[in-house]
């Protein structure tokens, strides 16, 4: 799938992001519309030939092969130009690859599909009984699954970040106790959406299951990360649990990670990489390099000549 992506000129991968436990592999690409939109054709060609959701089990909620398509505007793109493009490919995907294709955030034409939790009710297994009736027919595509790759969300939404929190403890109903009080539809943070799973990681030297409270936080300006980690870190200390480490999926914007850095009592005063550090050190953020920030990831990908 990433050299699908990296075999478009114009379209440059980012990060990429997968694990076992959650079975789920996450990519961030970036460039100029069309460029974008070729890269993810080939991605989802590759995904509806070699993934069959028949045989697929994992801790995340999912809906198919290609789970979800997030059109994301940056630089001189606006959201409503993110919507477009959103529409547009999912019928083009709709029409070649005869996937149901649902719309969601911006990019929906139902208020009942802007949250992704409500098109990905009941998941994959569920979908595949009601896509049929009333109410869930899909915006683009047949009224049925397609018999190996599922269904799509596609959307366009501003920029999330999707960031884990590994317990000190296998107790996967501390996280998910966690999980319905941190996120926003519980009473909790606002602009967060969690939920607990259980993760295996023997090849990180944890031959145990661990619990994680999973996370998509879609404000940092609203909720920043550092008021996550030490919300979770407080209810989980009061079942006497500690918090192992964090992790990002993808990439953070890097003011979020800044802010982090400032509530740290990082000087201003010193280097953007050693503030990000020092954010990256109070998250406990496993496997940190500032090429986690967006803005770095960009910029060094400019300076290598690899993108716009």
């Amino acid at each position: 799938m990433a050299a699908a992506i990296e075999s478009v000129s114009g379209a440059f991968l980012l990060d990429r992001t997968s694990d076992a436990s959650h079975n789920r592999s996450v990519f961030t690409l970036a460039g100029e519309h069309d460029a974008v939109a070729d890269a993810l054709e080939r991605l989802v060609d590759v995904a509806v030939h070699d993934i069959d959701m028949e045989l697929h089990e994992g801790e995340h909620p999912r809906i198919g092969a290609v789970d979800v398509i997030p059109f994301i505007p940056l630089g001189s793109t606006t959201i409503a130009d993110a919507i477009e493009l959103a529409r547009a490919f999912g019928a083009r995907i709709a029409n070649r690859f005869d996937l149901p294709v649902f719309l969601y955030a911006k990019a929906a034409t139902r208020a009942d599909r802007e949250k992704l939790a409500d098109v990905r009710r009941g998941q994959y297994e569920g979908l595949k009984a009601e896509i049929s009736q009333r109410g869930r027919e899909p915006d683009f595509g047949p009224r049925r699954l397609h018999p190996s790759a599922g269904a799509v969300a596609v959307g366009a939404r501003p920029f999330l970040i999707a960031y884990n929190i590994n317990l000190e403890s296998d107790d996967v109903e501390l996280a998910r106790r966690i999980a319905r009080r941190v996120r926003e539809s519980g009473g909790g943070l606002p602009r967060l959406q969690a939920n607990g799973f259980e993760i295996r990681e023997p090849e990180r030297g944890h031959p145990k299951p661990r619990a994680q409270v999973s996370m998509n936080l879609l404000d940092f300006a609203v909720t920043p990360l550092w008021v996550v980690w030490e919300t979770v870190r407080d209810l989980a200390a009061q079942d006497g649990v500690r918090l192992a480490e964090s992790e990002l999926i993808g990439l953070a914007p890097i003011a979020s990670l800044l802010a982090v850095a400032d509530h740290a009592g990082a000087a201003p005063g010193l280097p953007v990489e050693d503030r990000l550090r020092a954010a990256a050190g109070y998250l406990r953020l496993r496997d940190f390099t500032p090429s986690m920030a967006l803005e770095v990831r960009l910029e060094t990908a400019r300076q290598a000549g690899s993108a716009p």
